[in-house]
């Protein structure tokens, strides 16, 4: 593709993001890189010249579903305006050779730390920079030197603490797709918040593959995450800060009083958990017991008694019987997690799991699963319905989706997107505006409030 005349229509260009927010926050990295490099946003694909599928590789669902995407996508060199297909993330990392064999649309593919490569094609618009699938290592780490293009709301956003993986989980292809753990530094994180919140942020989510391990592959003392959150507490104009993906061996006494203590940080806590039963979690190599996990539970509920957790269970690995799927499900009755979610078991090439004996029948997985998620919701309605009558701070997301004269929201224990939300009456303002709400309703997932 030759290079665009000064005076013409500025390149348009058309993102897909898939997967994790973690995902979602380097595809806003992509989109600031076009934005240098002079090109417009198209919310359209059948409009966009360069069309850019950031994927997700984590297990066979993500990858079947990126796939598709790109097959679909791939429709509009032939039948729109797209001139150069570029296939980025997780997929493109781990599997560039077979994906460039499989899909002759594609024009290059872009792995998990190759902005570089990126802003070399997009500044030149030719793809003479570099072979198809010449995918560099999942090494690299983009400090906050460009400003990224929000995919979503501006008053709620991602910060992406640190990148990769050091865990051996049996199950896990993150680190084969991610690398290894690099952790940004406290001072480009804090100078990444102060933008956010300059542009309208009221909220940020502090994402990674393990949060609580942040710092650890730096010099030793430079930093850590009760450090990082007190640094990201002082951002004038942030209202809440938010923790997802902590490890359970790492959710220490020390983390829940400073939780406790930090007034913009939320008493939330996104904790995946994935078992209880001591085998199973030996064979996922997960370093810890159900011990751990109870002492974890209890540090959080002792410093935040109204904390709201978020946890995710993996059913049917190798190895589970019926007897650790009935102590998960008694762990699950006991625990009153708010926030549960529950996933199969997939082989993972590469990983350990995939070639561990006594695999469990993927039918039976799924009734585990489905019964766990059954219990989930009998448990998550009745801790609902303890909110009625109680006034609560809400965050104004947007109109509700079932009328146009109801606004959406959440109070500080749901995280957007996957937590459920609060459905407000006789409320008024712009997403991010913060108002009071007092509980008149329930249903399994969400609140029905009326302004006060």
């Amino acid at each position: 593709m030759s290079e665009a005349n000064p005076s013409a229509t500025p390149t348009a260009i058309h993102f897909v993001s898939l997967g994790c927010p973690k995902n979602t926050v380097d595809t806003e990295r992509m989109a600031g890189l076009a934005r240098r490099q002079g090109l417009r946003f198209s919310p359209a694909a059948a409009e966009a010249e360069v069309i850019v599928i950031n994927t997700c590789g984590f297990i066979e669902a993500a990858r079947q579903e990126s796939i598709e995407t790109i097959v679909e996508l791939a429709q509009h060199k032939h039948e729109g305006r797209c001139r150069l297909l570029l296939v980025a993330g997780c997929l493109a990392q781990r599997y560039p050779e077979e994906l460039a064999r499989e899909l002759p649309e594609v024009d290059a593919f872009v792995g998990t730390a190759d902005l570089g490569r990126l802003a070399a094609i997009l500044e030149q618009r030719d793809l003479r920079v570099a072979e198809r699938s010449a995918v560099g290592p999942a090494e690299g780490l983009a400090e906050a030197d460009y400003a990224r293009e929000l995919c979503g709301p501006a008053h709620s956003a991602y910060l992406k603490i640190s990148e990769g993986c050091n865990r051996p989980c049996a199950f896990c292809a993150i680190p084969l797709m991610r690398g290894r753990q690099r952790s940004r530094s406290v001072a480009s994180l804090v100078a990444e918040a102060e933008t956010l919140v300059a542009r309208g942020a009221r909220e940020l989510i502090l994402v990674a593959q393990d949060s609580t391990a942040y710092g650890r592959d730096l010099p030793r003392g430079e930093a850590d995450l009760l450090q990082l959150l007190a640094a990201l507490d002082g951002v004038a104009g942030l209202h809440w800060l938010r923790v997802h993906y902590a490890y359970p061996s790492l959710v220490t006494t020390a983390l829940a009083e400073q939780m406790a203590r930090l007034p913009r940080v939320v008493h939330y806590l996104d904790l995946p958990i994935q078992h209880v039963d001591d085998e199973v979690l030996r064979r996922m190599r997960r370093g810890y017991g159900a011990v751990q996990v109870r002492q974890a539970l209890a540090a959080l509920r002792a410093a935040m008694p109204a904390v709201a957790i978020r946890s995710t269970l993996l059913v049917g690995h190798p190895g589970e019987t019926d007897e650790a799927h009935r102590r998960l499900c008694e762990f699950v009755s006991e625990a009153e997690i708010d926030h549960l979610g529950a996933f199969v078991f997939s082989p993972e090439e590469g990983t350990s799991a995939a070639t561990q004996g006594d695999a469990v029948p993927a039918e039976l997985a799924a009734e585990r699963r489905d019964e766990l998620m059954a219990l989930q919701r009998t448990i998550s309605r009745r801790r609902l319905q303890r909110l009625r009558g109680q006034v609560l701070e809400v965050m104004i997301d947007g109109v509700s989706e079932e009328s146009e004269l109801l606004l959406t929201g959440r109070h500080a224990g749901q995280s957007p997107g996957i937590d459920g939300a609060v459905i407000l009456a006789d409320a008024s303002g712009a997403p991010g505006t913060l108002v009071r709400a007092r509980v008149e309703g329930t249903s399994d997932y969400d609140l029905v409030a009326r302004a006060v």
